[in-house]
């Protein structure tokens, strides 16, 4: 019991002299030596393009990181500048950094591009309406030799225009619906209606000279759906990479639709 007692004095004791201890002063932080700030030398910079607080964050590396440097952005006022003290090199080297960096945005300048779309439907006998323009009968004639389709008939056409940035990708896009008794009389007025959509994504636009321009189509989708009072759904769809010659008409895809093929032709051109 003894030994007990004098331990639990012994806490407690401790705990006084803890309690009455004056709290821990923390060390003083070192200044930087003078010898390196003398050889600092001060710049401010002018921002006249960019943001400066993005710019300072690019530029950030570039300084040397001592004790005793720094680099602040301001937009006080209007005026934006960044404000650098360092070693004369890491100076110059963000001096010439801000020269390539704080410049003008790039003007996007842009092509108007008009898309043609066809989408034909195609039989093994011959269908109603099937005369078709004059523009698809090379496509035609060149579809009857590839496929074993006999008829073709003009589902609908659609023309788009869309801007084609010269360095940055673009989209376009359309939605229509197919002429009713494209199918045939047993497809006819009262059957549910056929909706056309398509999209064309991450356009980009190739030689620009004198000659025929190529536009290079990331993702071409076409979907064709059909609209019922009870109940819709996809009839055809399909989604490809595509890389086009100015004014020649290529066939981006085929399906089957209720026995019949369904083909899809499309043409682009510059308007001027």
């Amino acid at each position: 019991m003894t030994i007990i007692r004098t331990l639990a004095l012994a806490t407690l004791l401790a705990s006084a002299l803890a309690a009455q201890a004056p709290p821990a002063t923390p060390a003083p932080q070192t200044e930087p030596d003078p010898a390196i700030l003398k050889a600092m030398r001060s710049k401010v910079f002018v921002i006249q393009h960019r943001d400066p607080y993005r710019l300072q964050m690019s530029l950030e590396p570039l300084g040397s990181g001592t004790r005793g440097a720094r680099m602040n952005w301001s937009k006080d006022e209007g005026f934006n500048t960044i404000t650098v003290r360092d070693y004369p090199e890491n100076l110059a080297a963000i001096e010439e950094a801000i020269k390539r960096l704080d410049t003008p945005p790039a003007i996007q300048k842009a092509t108007d591009m008009e898309f043609t779309l066809h989408v034909l439907f195609a039989s093994k006998g011959p269908l109603p309406n099937g005369d078709l323009p004059p523009e698809l009968q090379d496509v035609v004639k060149q579809l009857k030799g590839t496929l074993t389709y006999r008829g073709y008939a003009l589902a609908a056409s659609f023309v788009q225009r869309a801007q084609v940035l010269d360095h940055a990708r673009s989209d376009t896009s359309g939605l229509g619906y197919v002429l009713p008794g494209a199918l045939g009389n047993a497809e006819g007025k009262d059957a549910p209606r056929m909706k056309v959509e398509w999209r064309a994504q991450g356009l980009r636009l190739g030689n620009q000279g004198d000659g025929p321009s190529t536009l290079d189509v990331a993702s071409f989708r076409f979907d064709l759906e059909e609209e019922a009072a009870t109940k819709s759904g996809t009839l055809a769809k399909f989604n490809t990479p595509l890389s086009l010659r100015e004014g020649e008409r290529v066939v981006v895809g085929t399906s089957v639709v209720k026995d019949h093929g369904v083909v899809v032709v499309l043409t682009v051109r510059r308007v001027k």
